[in-house]
């Protein structure tokens, strides 16, 4: 009894062999989509956006509390010996200047990831997203801007 190889059925070698040219370049599609997904999310929600999320939460704390802390250096027999934190009231252009801080900071959230990134990923949405039944909902728990899903059309 005689085993049938590969070779003898006319079957290729490897493991590629069996994937059609169509489905080969649906998955180089899908893989290249998921990738700008991944990368522009990463970007939306790195390291960076963390910290301007922790400053501007610190500020909404101050803003209410009313108060700010100041390093006050404290003094013995006329020698400074070190110092202390004094808890003073905002002055109203200390006020001011932290709402113009936090303004600036909430913008710079938005300019995180460049733009021809955004571009990409604002192509790419729409059928990503249908292909891989990802609801608005979905969508915006993951990380995604509203105002990026109305500007690519994912209703």
């Amino acid at each position: 009894m005689a085993t049938r190889t590969k070779k003898a059925t006319g079957q290729k070698k490897g493991r590629r062999g069996n994937i059609t040219p169509e489905a080969r370049e649906k998955g180089a599609v899908s893989k290249s989509q998921r990738g700008i997904f991944n990368k522009y999310l990463k970007a939306l929600q790195g390291r960076a956006a963390d910290k301007t999320r922790t400053k501007i939460d610190e500020i909404d704390e101050m803003l209410q509390r009313g108060t700010r802390f100041k390093q006050a250096p404290v003094f013995k027999a006329g020698k400074r010996v070190g110092t202390k934190e004094k808890e003073l009231p905002l002055l109203p252009s200390e006020r001011a200047n932290l709402l113009a801080k936090r303004r600036k900071l909430e913008a710079g959230l938005t300019r995180k990831a460049p733009d021809d990134l955004r571009a990409q990923f604002l192509a790419v949405l729409p059928e990503y997203a249908e292909r891989n039944g990802l609801s608005r909902d979905i969508l915006i728990g993951v990380g995604v801007p509203a105002d990026d899903l109305d500007e690519a059309g994912v209703r």
